[in-house]
């Protein structure tokens, strides 16, 4: 009895913490399903993408407008912003050409124009912002599978991970200090000068810096078969505690590729029904 007590007891204090770090999540009322949301700086733009990331969609947040930009396989990869919300990056490769052999594209707002950027490597997305406001990218090395970093002025490069393992996904802090890397199934954080030991903070896939780069947000999903994800939870992980707290606790939801926006307002995807949700994070 005491035993169920104690359960009964620990399982409320869960929900209780959820409740308190994420609000109820309001639907973005377009129609369609997407995944991989991305917002522009400013607030008032989405980059979306559809299954299997093929395509990218500019959803306008005002109007609740959705224009197809891109209708390229994987294209809805690893895409990004520049800090002035005029012009995202994206990569297309030819329909038989490999992914290796993607090209990053260029897209304006203001000219609603793409143009082809030849001199920068697909790989440097999303850490690469724009010629201009880009210092440093990170990577995966697909020789090593180490992460690396490089100068975008000198073009001097050099390891963030120097341990063995197969490394992807590296997200760079908005300073410019911190790495966020995956190896396996956890999320570990480094310095961006390479000369330290990574900091195990979770596990899951993290998607996003907080602006003040003290949290990173992401999922954690699960599969019976390997293949269909059958559940997945948002998870908030605080990179100098390297403590992560569970925000979603559904049974009917699929939630996948958080990203933040505004002050500490998340926006997120139903892997189930291809629905975007936005919330406020209590932080």
């Amino acid at each position: 009895m005491k035993t169920k007590i104690l359960l009964a007891a620990t399982l409320l204090l869960s929900l209780q913490m959820q409740a308190q770090q994420l609000e109820k999540p309001k639907q973005i009322p377009i129609k369609g399903s997407f995944t991989n949301p991305v917002v522009s700086p400013d607030g008032n733009y989405v980059l979306l993408t559809k299954e299997h990331l093929k395509g990218v969609y500019l959803l306008n947040l005002k109007n609740k407008k959705i224009t197809q930009i891109s209708d390229k396989d994987g294209s809805g990869y690893a895409y990004s912003w520049n800090p002035n919300s005029t012009s995202f990056y994206y990569k297309e490769k030819g329909e038989k050409e490999y992914f290796s052999n993607s090209k990053v594209k260029s897209y304006s707002l203001k000219t609603k124009k793409a143009k082809t950027l030849n001199e920068i490597n697909h790989n440097s997305l999303p850490s690469f912002k724009g010629k201009e406001q880009t210092k440093i990218v990170v990577y995966t090395n697909p020789a090593t599978l180490k992460i690396e970093a490089k100068d975008v002025k000198t073009q001097k490069s050099w390891n963030i991970t120097n341990e063995d393992g197969q490394f992807y996904n590296a997200i760079l802090s908005h300073d410019g200090k911190k790495v966020a890397v995956h190896n396996g199934a956890d999320i570990y954080v480094y310095p961006i000068e390479g000369n330290g030991k990574g900091i195990k903070i979770g596990t899951g896939i993290a998607t996003a810096w907080s602006k003040d780069n003290k949290y990173l947000i992401g999922f954690l999903d699960e599969s019976k078969d390997g293949h269909s994800v059958t559940n997945s939870d948002l998870y908030l992980f605080n990179a100098a505690t390297a403590k992560s707290v569970k925000l979603t606790a559904t049974a009917n939801v699929i939630e996948m590729f958080p990203c933040f926006y505004d002050d500490n307002k998340i926006m997120f995807t139903d892997d189930k029904t291809g629905k975007i949700f936005t919330s406020q994070l209590k932080l």
